[in-house]
C-alpha cells in the first residue's frame, strides 16, 4: 500500500470511530422506557434535568403512560408506537398506564 492509501485509510478508520463514538453519546442522552410484559421497564429512571425520555410500548396491550399529578400524558401508544417527554424541571414524576393501573413507574430529574 502506498503511503498515500494508508493516509486514506487510516483516516477513514478514524472517521468510523468518531461515528461510532458520536451515535453511541446519542443514544445514552437519551434513555428509554419500554412496557413490556404489563411492566415499565425500567421502573425507575433518574436523569438530568432537560433529558428527553423516550417510551415505547413493546407489548400487543394498549398502553399509556400518564403523569399521577396530570403534568404529562402519552395518549394510547400501541404496539410499537413511541412518545417522548421533556423533563425540564426537578422533581420527582410517578406515572402509570391508565388501562393497567398496577404498571407504575417513576422519573427522577435532578
Amino acid at each position: 500500500m502506498t503511503g498515500l492509501l494508508k493516509l486514506y485509510a487510516r483516516a477513514a478508520l478514524a472517521l468510523a470511530a468518531a461515528l461510532l463514538l458520536a451515535a453511541s453519546a446519542a443514544a445514552q442522552q437519551q434513555p428509554e422506557v419500554h412496557a413490556r410484559d404489563t411492566a415499565y421497564t425500567p421502573p425507575t429512571l433518574t436523569v438530568p434535568v432537560g433529558t428527553t425520555v423516550r417510551f415505547v410500548n413493546d407489548d400487543a396491550d394498549i398502553h399509556t403512560v400518564t403523569a399521577k399529578d396530570g403534568s404529562f400524558d402519552s395518549g394510547l401508544l400501541f404496539q410499537n408506537d413511541t412518545w417522548q417527554y421533556v423533563f425540564n424541571t426537578p422533581g420527582t414524576y410517578e406515572y402509570y398506564c391508565l388501562p393497567h393501573n398496577w404498571m407504575v413507574g417513576t422519573i427522577t430529574v435532578e
